[in-house]
């Protein structure tokens, strides 16, 4: 497969604090790879860096051939990456169908266009009959989906997911990793990353483990969770 994502030493320290050290990996097309590692492990810094919010100490990063570099967050998600993020950020003062149509106007689609693609999404992922409420009526579990409703509706070629899935209830898990499966299925990529590890081993086709900013493990998901390494530094075993 062609590589998407291709990460080289990336570093970045916010003073005296490490947070990230030589950090390589890559992404290919077509892919699901998951991103586990213990709270303070740099997951959340790393996706900030590959999004555009922090510029990076040392390396590079590639999408899709092109250089990131100095490329703001905006830019790189016109390129297809795109994130989500741990705390729902929903637009409050529009109705949920309006929020996610905003991703179909930016990519230059009529209103109408915009607003039948947007409403398609909200009823894959169960919202249908909460499209033209107002986000502030919605509860935690919904309020993600709508977020993953926004990032999907930019068609999007790498979908970085940061924890999207902790809090959300049985079903709605089962529709979160069925959409990602099928996407997936159908060109896009992402980046998954969770605490939850069954669902990790479910979805992940290669999975990447940190530790204090740095790279301990990576391969198959079934292969790498048995690593000493990461029981150590993961499962504190």
């Amino acid at each position: 497969m062609t590589v998407l994502l291709q990460v080289e030493g990336i570093a970045k320290s916010f003073g005296a604090v490490r947070s990230l050290v030589d950090v390589t990996f890559s992404v290919e097309d077509h892919s699901i790879v998951g991103l586990i590692g213990p709270n303070g492990a740099g997951k959340s810094t790393l996706i900030n860096i590959l999004t555009g919010v922090y510029a990076s100490g040392a390396g590079s990063v590639q999408f899709a051939g092109r250089s990131l570099g100095r490329r703001g967050t905006a830019e790189r998600a016109r390129l297809g990456l795109v994130r989500t993020f741990q705390r729902p950020t929903p637009i409050l003062d529009l109705s949920c169908i309006e929020g996610v149509m905003v991703g179909g106007l930016v990519r230059g689609l009529s209103v109408g266009k915009a607003r039948s693609a947007a409403l398609d999404i909200l009823t894959s992922l169960g919202l249908r009959e909460a499209a033209d409420q107002s986000p502030c009526k919605l509860p935690t579990g919904h309020l993600k989906l709508l977020d993953f409703a926004r990032v999907l509706m930019l068609s999007p070629r790498l979908v970085l997911l940061d924890e999207l899935m902790a809090g959300l209830s049985f079903s709605e898990l089962e529709v979160v990793i069925g959409t990602i499966e099928r996407l997936a299925d159908g060109g896009a990529s992402f980046l998954v990353v969770e605490h939850l590890l069954d669902v990790i081993k479910r979805l992940s086709r290669h999975l990447v483990v940190m530790d204090a900013g740095i790279i301990v493990a990576a391969g198959k998901p079934d292969e790498v969770i048995r690593d000493a390494e990461v029981e150590r530094a993961y499962l504190g075993q």
